[in-house]
């Protein structure tokens, strides 16, 4: 028997099929373009991803031979489809970047306040979520909402787009703004402030839950059995978590891509309100434990931006020998602490600040720098604005005391060891990079009973790679810089308002 997992993001999306020891047997991608119809205007158009979305399940399963037991679907959040009783979109998505629904926010929040959405919902109010972009829909174009069946967060349209289920996860449900995390459903409160009909929303379960079966004519149209049955997923971060094996209070999953996350298990919701004004929200997880989300925006990005700025020769060099140029990098920098700070806000602010804004900084500059250091001091600007935000987690309760790296910057030992001696915790690479990807497999095969449960999946199909622990005089060297990093946001922040 085999298992699907499918990979919904903003530019793309991706169909592994892996066989139950999660090995994977077959896997498809395919792209899909953002339309900005005016400027601070970003849509998707939903059509073009169910087409992309056939077109990955169908090359994925043309290669393997065995029944596909269960699907399930990790995707990003905020962003959602309306569509008619047929499943039909009956307009483009508002992507989380589109700046529609400002006002509507505004008018929310004099009708519930921030502080009660806060306490119902663990998430700060902001335009970004999906309410005020419904609220906006409702008001601006009232002949779509008056003939909207219902409203679809991505990973639920797909679920129903297979299969006429609406159904949606309790982790993609709360990247809407009106999910109660305390009740685990939609919230009357918020939904009445936003005069938002609950039965337009689909009904919430927990993830890895069996919700339906795959239509046969569909199932015919993709050569897939029709016995399939179809899994609540979960939002895409919480996937990678999942697929890292971070089970225990205290453990952590850093998913090192072009953004850098890192989310944290916990038990402790006293803090709930005072975390979701610091910008850390509160996710329902496994077990009755719940995660959050801490994040820089410019992660492997800041890397990607040393490459394309100061690696033509090391790009060159690893066309011509089919390596990694990062690989190349890794090997010439040094190995010790460098005396530079890098504020890493090429891309503004994100967590606890949201200051699109802001911007970057390397301090410290002298005529002894080499490329080598500014590379270093990249990767230490990175861990240092974790750092930051790791003490402000501890302050709302939630303490990490290990952390499990995937993504393609665990592969880098030189970063992993920078990080287990500036946040001073052990770090444990993952063995498979791509945990996004095995954390839908296993909520599928726990889903379906291929598995006794998280943690004996976790357990069975989870392997460490390597371990990396602080070493002493590194993370003294480290405490005294990052005194001195705590000052670089507001130095910068008054300069530009100079």
């Amino acid at each position: 028997m085999a298992l699907l997992g499918i990979d919904l993001g903003t530019t793309g999306v991706k169909s592994t099929i892996t066989d139950n020891q999660g090995n994977i047997l077959s896997a498809a991608y395919q792209e899909y373009p953002t339309i900005v119809p005016r400027e601070g205007e970003y849509e998707l158009d939903p059509n073009v991803v169910w087409e992309k979305t056939k077109i990955v399940i169908k090359e994925s399963k043309k290669f393997v031979k065995e029944d596909i037991l269960a699907c399930s679907v990790s995707s990003f959040g905020e962003s959602f489809v309306v569509v008619d009783k047929d499943g039909n979109p009956l307009m483009n998505t508002l992507l989380q970047t589109d700046n529609r629904g400002q006002q509507e926010m505004q008018e929310l929040l004099t009708r519930i306040s921030a502080t009660s959405i806060r306490k119902k919902t663990g998430l700060n109010p902001a335009v970004t979520f999906a309410i005020p972009k419904i609220m906006w829909i409702h008001k601006h174009c009232p002949e779509v909402y008056n003939e909207t069946y219902k409203i679809l967060l991505y990973g639920a349209f797909i679920l129903y787009k297979l299969g006429g289920v609406a159904a949606i996860d309790y982790t993609l449900a709360d990247r809407s703004l009106a999910f109660n995390v305390t009740t685990n459903d939609w919230d009357q409160d918020i939904l009445q402030a936003a005069e938002i009909d609950q039965d337009l929303l689909p009904k919430c379960y927990p993830l890895g839950t069996v919700v339906g079966q795959i239509n046969s004519q569909l199932a015919d149209e993709l050569r897939i059995n029709r016995t399939m049955k179809l899994v609540t997923g979960a939002h895409d971060q919480i996937c990678v978590s999942i697929g890292a094996g971070s089970i225990d209070v205290g453990q952590a999953t850093n998913g090192m891509g072009s953004m850098d996350n890192i989310s944290p298990v916990f038990t402790d919701t006293s803090h709930l309100e005072k975390n979701a004004e610091n910008n850390y929200p509160t996710i329902p997880y496994l077990d009755n434990k719940y995660t959050t989300i801490s994040y820089v925006y410019d992660g492997g990005t800041s890397l990607k931006w040393f490459r394309d700025t100061f690696g033509s020769e090391e790009s060159w060099a690893a066309n011509l020998s089919g390596v990694s140029v990062y690989d190349i990098f890794d090997k010439y920098i040094t190995k010790k602490p460098t005396n530079l700070l890098v504020l890493p806000h090429f891309s503004g602010a994100a967590v606890p600040y949201f200051d699109e804004n802001a911007r970057g900084m390397i301090l410290n500059i002298s005529a002894a720098t080499r490329k080598a250091d500014i590379y270093r001091a990249l990767m230490e600007g990175v861990a240092l604005e974790q750092r930051i935000n790791l003490n402000n987690l501890k302050k709302g309760g939630i303490n990490v005391k290990t952390l499990r790296a995937t993504g393609g910057g665990s592969r880098s030992d030189t970063w992993l060891q920078i990080k287990a001696d500036i946040l001073n915790v052990e770090v444990d690479r993952l063995y498979m990079k791509e945990s996004g990807t095995l954390g839908v497999i296993i909520m599928a095969g726990v889903a379906v009973g291929l598995f006794s449960s998280f943690k004996a999946a976790m357990k069975k199909l989870i392997k460490i790679d390597k371990t990396f622990k602080p070493i002493p005089e590194n993370v003294a060297f480290y405490n005294e810089q990052f005194k001195k990093y705590q000052e670089l946001y507001p130095f910068e922040k008054n300069l530009r308002n100079l």
